[in-house]
């Protein structure tokens, strides 16, 4: 089973692998390089080299939600995938203790959408696809569980509210390179379709000094 993040009329228009690859040249290349891993360090009170790791962790695992074996199936949408992989973060990143705690509730809000018209209900099938798996551990260097481990959604609200309570700067810090990696890797990937934010995120780009318009068809 082939590993899709974006499915478009049941065809796979961005690969799982492709969408991280492409999203840590902005973690790599606008953040790292230019010392985001100092300014991280201090906020997460860790070495910097770690707080680099652990933003590059964070985004290659903010999708993996959508590695639901009945999502890859259905091949269609991957409803509620950012409350899946928050899931999974935290299992994955329990050993980082509080700053864990921190990384999966920033890959929980990387579409930025606190606020819910309804909540995520359990899959009928919490197994996520060997291939998918496979991609996501050789680029994280982190061990990932076969199956989500399960908690209802206002359990897990509940410590969510918490850790943004104690640490909402934490929180953010991690969350900015996420949503802009994802924008990113997503416009470029995906034929340069996008939102107003994705036209936001590259006017920064441009001010930057980041040539991207050579990576869309249509250029910007």
């Amino acid at each position: 089973m082939s590993t899709c993040a974006f499915f478009e009329n049941g065809a796979c228009v961005e690969p799982m692998e492709a969408h991280i690859r492409k999203g840590l040249e902005i973690i790599d290349g606008l953040y790292l390089r230019r010392g985001y891993a100092r300014f991280l360090s201090r906020i997460l009170d860790v070495d910097p080299k770690l707080a680099g790791e652990l933003l590059r962790k964070a985004y290659i695992l903010h999708d993996v939600g959508k590695c639901l074996e009945e999502f890859q199936k259905r091949r269609a949408s991957f409803g509620f995938h950012e409350f899946y992989s928050a899931l999974v973060a935290r299992n994955v990143f329990g050993k980082y203790g509080a700053i864990g705690n921190v990384m999966s509730v920033a890959i929980l809000l990387h579409h930025h959408d606190w606020i819910r018209g309804k909540s995520p209900k359990r899959p009928g099938n919490l197994r996520l696809c060997d291939d998918c798996i496979a991609v996501l551990e050789e680029l994280s260097g982190e061990k990932l569980p076969r199956e989500i481990q399960w908690k209802e959604w206002n359990e897990f609200m509940q410590e969510t509210k918490e850790v943004m309570r104690r640490n909402l700067r934490s929180v953010y810090s991690l969350l900015l390179p996420l949503v802009v990696a994802d924008n990113y890797a997503a416009h470029l990937n995906r034929g340069g379709k996008g939102s107003t934010l994705v036209e936001e995120i590259f006017e920064v780009l441009k001010v930057r000094g980041w040539d991207v318009a050579g990576g869309l068809s249509c250029g910007l």
